[in-house]
């Protein structure tokens, strides 16, 4: 040892070379959040279709919720897209609505004139 200086090599870390660039953490810090094109595309045909189906019934929201069993402002935060639906709500709301779970993620509903509000009857 010269001036307080170590003569022998340091031993070499076997860490795993870093990527320069990485990919963004989730809120959470559990792991790489992709960025997606369209964020949340599935919540908002689901909320558009929702709603299409119930005007073109003349339900409003809070008939569709008595029906459904569910809260209003629950049925209102879905066609806001302020809420996440299980698939069990995706069920009740269909039941309800008397439609197949699928035409409420149907991304074509809004041309069929079925659905056109007050043309259904």
């Amino acid at each position: 040892m010269i001036d307080g200086v170590s003569s022998t090599p340091k031993a070499q870390s076997k860490s795993r070379p870093r990527a320069s660039v990485k990919a963004p953490l989730s809120p959470r810090g559990r792991g790489s959040v992709a960025v997606a094109a369209e964020p949340d595309r599935l919540l908002s045909l689901f909320a558009q279709n929702m709603r299409l189906v119930r005007k073109s019934q003349d339900l409003s929201q809070e008939a569709l919720a008595d029906v459904c069993d569910l809260d209003r402002t629950y049925i209102s935060g879905i066609e806001r897209q302020l809420r996440n639906v299980s698939i069990r709500n995706i069920q009740r709301i269909a039941d309800a609505l008397a439609v197949d779970a699928r035409v409420l993620l149907d991304p074509q509903l809004a041309t069929n004139p079925k659905y056109q509000s007050g043309q259904n009857r």
